[in-house]
């Protein structure tokens, strides 16, 4: 730790141990819940004055409370558990109630009668935990201990069983796509909340990651005592976009626990993928195991009813066979020629002539045979290219490969609990987590690249009783994480081995060359260096504490509560530096076959472009040092619960974040004001601007420093950004049982702000701190632009670049979600409940991008026509993005009754996005289209079946030991989830309109596809409905207007408890997408190229079979 780390940490020390000694306010955190309830006599009148005391099953921990006026109690915060509740009241028998389980979150209702008689005298009452969430307006659902470690969990992420609830999607990865960040966002969305906006929390403390969203914090199965997934979550209390992942770790008990497991695949049973040809190579071994107990030290410390210890730990070891499928040239492609039949006709750019305003091109020929290129005319760089291209393997242009990924982890959980007094409870949690990744390149030449990551949360809470209706809840945590990246190939320098000029300056010290990214339209492209921005580093740190104060007062329930937090994010990345080349076949079509105008170009191909050695872009940036930012975010909340009556709870609250736009590390983020003489304004504190923080920035300020000025010069504040002060959230949400305990309804609205993320803003966008450029080749005249010498001579650097950036505006609202949901909740039985729901949100201001200086449509070179000179692209980050998401949603659950415990819930939405186009096509300015989180039809089923055989069930009922132990007390367990394929966009292969810009949309054919269109996996959606734009235009198909297929899930899995004396042991056998159903992603999405409509990857998994065997005593 450097001198710098440690004066931080002590910094954050003091703050912590200053804020717990003054914060005047606290409250009952999330993951906790609450009893409340009416004691009444036989005649129903409000008994006053009653003793209520709930004691902890595991730990012996009593909590108390009496009863007001109403004869109404409250007992918060609740530890999620088993409790016994015992109630007495003078002139009273006592009662006594056992076994009511506490879920996370959860307000559990218990109306009870006390009978007339003795003190002395107890009566046992028999009552189940409710089914019903009776006393709050949150809508959610709670996934058991039993449910996670008993359903067929791939993987053991808990976080996937959130795709059980009712409006949650966990959209699937596309095909093989290899992990750029080691987080389980992963697309995730909950009813309109976005996954980057989605809250984790652990504990009661908030592990969410800011700078992209998700978490790095995951613990095993086995730590959890319970998870739920929120949604509505109306308490101002709630914080983040109004939907969270809760999750509460296992507490120590008065008795010793613990068990041991190992999950075991490999190959031998699974399936092969749909598009391998065998099975791919698979070992895999998740193992650990976990202890808990009284905390005692012998003849000095006995912890029995007191303190308790919780210990887990669980690894993974996974080898496993990817599957990419590649779109490759042809032998006769990779030697020239083009004559095969399919192949579109190329032209000879240096035979480009212009008269009248129309430009042609010569068809190419070698020898007199058309559509070939003769071998000379391949240029040695591309020939150096295209030695890395694999050839072909599965028909004539596509190459399979099954690499080898490895991925790695270790992640333990220790967790303390002390009952210091009756009145004060702390517990202190330590989580660590450990991953190691390599992974292949889909160009086996271009070899493997390193991934490791770890984080570690530090998590402590006390909870202070003061006296009978106040508690005090204080928590805080720690949680550093840190992410190491490499490239594929890191080390050589191909460009300069190989004649490719412009990037020798670019390598950073330390980090060697690398193997440039190379992208072909209509064929599958090369990642080098540039996937992700590789080699890079990400450190992340938050420091949060929370205190919130509970006062009962009467009907009400009163929390008041103040989170501050300190967030920082600091890395480094290669951006483009070892370029980014583009082909798209521009260089090889002609660019008006008829030789009339209005023109629409024909022929070309990107492979042909590139032999000739003509690409129709390159992007390339100086690799950066340290930048990042931070920033301490002040909240507050106030909340009343109003228990009305006996039968109606109204909860009001308000929060108010103070959220100031992050600083730049080292003042590395600017704007840019087109109307100023000097338009570039960096932050700093002074007149002067700092050029240390990078290493490019000397040279970027020697050329543009005439562009740039300070914050200071301009008034405006070190963060850009003014702070937007208005973020007033105010909720409200009502529960009504209209006749007893059988039916609730509920509702309410809420606003909930978005975090800024750190990969906008703060990302070190401007000059002279990222310095960076793409530039075009000129289209329809002899390309001057090489492969071997794209720019020319010049640098990056110079005064003949044309710098990108991404600034950042002045003015800024912080984005918000409005949530708005109106449901009832039916008891169907004393097993079963039905719940159905109308659930909507808006957001405003979202987190997005503007484009500034894309060029207008129209010939000639494409710098000339952008709006702001000498500048490239220009994309203001900005809060523009609306979206409005409305949902019917339903869920059935069934306790176990009959050896049967199940949950189906299906989800029936529509989620709309509004945003700019940008320079792409669709509506001017702003389109309205579907989110590509939009998922219609959302089913998931779970369930456990006991199955009837063995002794005491129904079949087999006398069964002898042998005959019961071989075939008595097996489980089958079942996930199933079905739901609409996701949107996507159609495409056209090339810069129609001349803008630089790719993925530029086409137009509807106005007479229609083909009316005998059959949808197949080599032509998903029909080409001919659609029509290239005419040149120097724009399509106006709009944004994800298709879809991929549907998503299909079937896991199953069974299993059996053998008891050894107080232990037991249990077998099992789990069935990944045990029916090898196979589900497709999306398909190429060019109109124009080959490979648009081909489908080539799964978005399932093949069938694995998996083994356990597991030891708990």
């Amino acid at each position: 730790m450097t001198k710098n780390d440690r004066c931080i940490a002590m910094r954050l020390v003091l703050a912590s141990l200053i804020f717990l000694i003054c914060a005047p306010w606290a409250g009952a955190q999330v993951e906790t819940g609450r009893f409340v309830g009416r004691i009444s006599d036989p005649q129903g009148a409000l008994v006053p004055g009653a003793v209520i005391k709930a004691t902890n099953v595991g730990t012996n921990i009593v909590q108390t409370a009496t009863t007001n006026s109403n004869g109404e109690f409250v007992i918060t915060p609740v530890q999620a558990g088993v409790y016994n509740l015992t109630v007495t009241a003078p002139g009273f028998s006592v009662i006594n109630t056992s076994n009511i389980e506490v879920q996370v979150g959860q307000v559990v209702r218990e109306d009870l009668t006390l009978q007339v008689g003795a003190e002395t005298t107890t009566i046992d009452v028999n009552v189940e935990t409710p089914l019903l969430s009776t006393d709050t307006a949150t809508i959610g659902t709670v996934i058991t201990n039993e449910q996670l470690t008993s359903l067929p969990l791939n993987g053991r992420g808990f976080y996937k069983l959130a795709e059980l609830t009712p409006g949650a999607a966990l959209l699937p990865p596309t095909g093989n796509s290899l992990a750029i960040r080691p987080e389980v966002v992963n697309g995730n969305t909950i009813s309109g909340i976005r996954g980057s906006a989605i809250s984790f929390l652990l504990d009661g403390v908030d592990v969410s990651e800011q700078h992209q969203g998700g978490t790095f914090i995951q613990t095993s199965i086995d730590a959890l005592q319970e998870f739920s997934v929120q949604q509505s979550p109306y308490s101002a209390e709630y914080n983040r976009g109004g939907a969270f992942f809760n999750a509460t770790t296992k507490s120590g008990t008065n008795k010793f626990h613990g068990g041991i497991f190992e999950f075991i695949r490999n190959d031998k049973l699974d399936a092969r993928n749909f598009f391998a040809n065998s099975r791919q190579i698979l070992k895999r071994n998740q193992f650990g195991g976990d202890i808990g107990g009284p905390l005692s030290i012998p003849h000095l410390y006995n912890g029995k009813d007191k303190t308790f210890f919780f210990l887990d730990y669980e690894a993974q070891r996974l080898r496993q066979g990817l599957i990419f499928n590649n779109i490759v040239p042809t032998e006769a492609q990779r030697g020239g020629d083009f004559t095969a039949a399919g192949l579109k006709k190329i032209y000879d750019p240096t035979s480009t002539t212009t008269v009248g305003g129309v430009t042609t091109r010569n068809q190419i020929s070698c020898n007199g045979t058309l559509n070939v290129i003769c071998p000379s005319l391949i240029t040695p760089q591309s020939a150096a290219v295209l030695a890395y291209i694999p050839h072909a393997n599965s028909g004539p242009s596509n190459f399979r490969s099954t690499p080898s990924q490895a991925v790695d982890w270790d992640q333990f959980t220790v967790r303390v609990d002390d009952q210091i007094n009756p009145s004060n409870r702390l517990f202190v949690r330590w989580t660590y987590v450990n991953n190691r990744e390599v992974d292949p390149n889909a160009i086996p030449l271009l070899k493997t690249a390193a991934l490791t990551s770890n984080g570690q949360d530090i998590a402590v809470g006390l909870i202070t009783n003061i006296g009978a209706n106040k508690v005090q809840d204080f928590r805080v945590h720690y949680m550093p994480s840190h992410v190491l990246l490499k490239a594929f190939l890191q080390g050589p320098d191909f460009n300069t081995d190989n004649g490719i000029t412009g990037f020798t300056q670019l390598l950073r010290p330390g980090s060697g060359g690398s193997f440039p990214d190379f992208n072909f339209s209509g064929y599958s492209g090369m990642a080098g260096s540039s996937f992700d921005q590789r080699p890079k580093s990400q450190d992340r740190m938050v420091f949060e504490p929370t205190d919130t104060f509970t006062i009962l007062k009467g009907r009400h329930s009163l929390k008041f509560g103040v989170l501050l937090r300190y967030y920082q994010w600091l890395g480094y990345d290669s951006s483009s530096y070892a370029g980014v080349f583009g082909f798209n076949g521009s260089e090889t079509q002609n660019p008006c076959p008829g030789g009339v105008a209005p023109c629409s170009p024909s022929g070309g191909d990107s492979i042909a472009d590139f032999l000739l050695g003509y690409p129709s872009s390159v992007a390339r940036a100086y690799p950066a040092a340290n930048f990042g930012g931070q920033r301490w975010y002040h909240q507050y909340f106030a909340q009343d619960d109003i228990r009305v009556n006996g039968r109606l709870t109204v909860n009001i609250g308000l929060r108010y974040e103070y959220s100031p736009w992050m600083d730049g590390y080292k003042g590395q983020l600017g704007t840019f004001d087109p109307s100023l003489s000097r338009p570039i304004i960096v932050a700093s504190h002074t007149d002067k601007v700092d050029l240390s923080s990078q290493p490019s920035a000397p040279a970027a300020y020697q050329f543009f420093g005439q562009y740039i000025q300070t914050s200071h010069e301009a008034g405006l504040p070190y963060s850009i950004t003014y702070t937007d002060k208005t973020q007033f959230a105010p909720r409200i949400g009502f529960s009504w049982r209209p006749a007893g305990n059988s039916t609730v309804f509920r509702g309410g609205y809420g606003i909930f702000y978005e975090p800024e993320g750190t990969s906008g803003r703060v990302n070190r966008n401007v000059l002279p701190y990222a310095l960076s450029e793409t530039v075009n080749q000129t289209q329809n005249i002899v390309p001057n632009r090489t492969l071997g010498d794209f720019f020319l001579g010049s640098q990056l650097g110079s005064a003949t670049a044309h710098p990108s950036m991404s600034p950042t505006r002045t003015h800024l609202k912080m984005g918000y979600n409005q949530h708005y949901s109106f449901g009832m909740q039916q008891q169907l039985s004393n097993k079963t409940v039905f719940e159905m729901a109308y659930v909507g949100n808006h957001g405003v201001h979202l987190q997005g991008s503007n484009a500034i200086n894309y060029p207008d449509a129209g010939p000639g070179a494409i710098q000339g026509r952008r709006p702001y000179q000498p500048w490239g692209n220009i994309s203001y980050q900005s809060q523009d993005v609306g979206t409005t998401y409305q949902s019917l949603q339903t869920k059935i659950q069934h306790r176990a009754g009959h050896g049967l415990t199940g949950m189906i819930s299906y989800t029936w939405s529509k989620f709309m996005q509004s945003n700019q186009s940008s320079a792409l096509g669709g509506n001017k300015g702003y389109e309205r289209t579907y989110s590509p989180f939009d998922t219609p039809q959302n089913l998931a089923m779970s369930g456990t079946y006991q199955l009837p055989v063995g002794k005491g069930k129904r079949f087999l009922n006398n069964s002898g030991g042998l005959v019961d132990s071989v075939l008595g007390g097996w489980q089958v367990q079942t996930i199933i989830v079905l739901r609409s394929g996701t949107p996507f966009t159609p495409t056209v292969s090339k810069d129609v309109a001349n803008t630089g810009v790719g993925g530029q949309r086409p137009n509807l054919n106005p007479n229609g596809g083909s009316k005998s269109f059959q949808k197949s996996l080599t032509s998903w959606f029909d080409k001919t409905a659609y029509t290239v734009p005419d040149q120097y235009t724009y399509g106006t198909v709009l944004a994800n207007t298709l879809r991929s297929d549907a998503f299909r899930q079937y896991d199953a899995s069974i299993f059996k408890n053998f008891a050894i004396k107080d232990s037991t042991l249990s077998f099992r056998a789990e069935f990944f997408n045990l029916p090898n159903t196979t589900s497709f992603n999306a398909p190429g999405s060019s109109i124009d190229t080959a490979s648009g409509g081909v489908i080539t990857d799964t978005s399932v998994p093949s069938r694995d079979v998996q083994f356990a065997l597991k030891y708990n005593f």
